[in-house]
């Protein structure tokens, strides 16, 4: 039978089937087991302890980069590829734990060599993710322009102007409060205010919002 272990976690039955029907053609790979939410990934893997769990970001109850968060803090030898619709969440999915991060249109080849590549050691990332984000990713902090706001800052910069608390923005973009707050530090740093009122009035000033 195959000998890297792997676990699903996808709150989507359909893509779970299809995924390990798609895996099991491979005669070195098994799936080991499947969740649809993180309570019963976070029960199951203690029991399988598998060496790859391929783990979806949009889930009703945490979020998967929350939930790799709280697997690498149990399972810190297990290798986590984010495999998701959404390609916006690549620095937070690695800032979580993850070492490979596919998008869900990623073909089966692809699939499988991405699979062997991280039991190798290595870390993939999909070939559709844009340029401009792994090079934003590759680029030391202290080489970036330290005064431009990121996307990912502009979107918590309107959510801080609109009133939404630091817990919403977190749940609206799949971080954990503690990003959220660390983003909210470096936004400040780079406006160079020293709070949200601030923040919200000199963004107004220079039509950032």
């Amino acid at each position: 039978m195959g000998n890297i272990r792997i676990f699903l976690i996808d709150d989507h039955q359909v893509v779970r089937e299809g995924l390990r029907r798609m895996l099991e053609l491979e005669t070195d790979i098994q799936v080991i087991g499947e969740a649809n939410n993180a309570r019963e990934a976070l029960t199951q893997l203690d029991l399988l302890n598998p060496e790859i769990i391929l783990v979806d970001i949009k889930m009703p109850d945490v979020n998967g980069i929350e939930l790799t968060r709280q697997i690498k803090a149990k399972h810190p030898t297990s290798s986590i590829i984010m495999l998701t619709l959404y390609d916006e969440y690549l620095a937070e999915a690695i800032e979580a734990g993850a070492v490979g991060y596919l998008l869900k249109d990623v073909k089966r080849e692809e699939l499988v060599k991405a699979i062997r590549a991280v039991h190798q050691g290595l870390s993939p990332l999909n070939l559709s993710l844009s340029r401009t984000q792994l090079a934003e990713l590759a680029i030391p902090p202290n080489n970036k322009n330290q005064n431009r706001l990121t996307e990912r800052e502009l979107s918590i910069l309107r959510m801080i102007a609109e009133g939404i608390t630091t817990k919403e923005i977190a749940n609206q973009l799949f971080l954990s409060q503690a990003s959220v707050k660390r983003s909210v530090r470096v936004i400040f740093d780079k406006m160079e205010v020293r709070n949200r009122s601030e923040a919200v009035s000199e963004a107004h000033k220079k039509n950032i919002i």
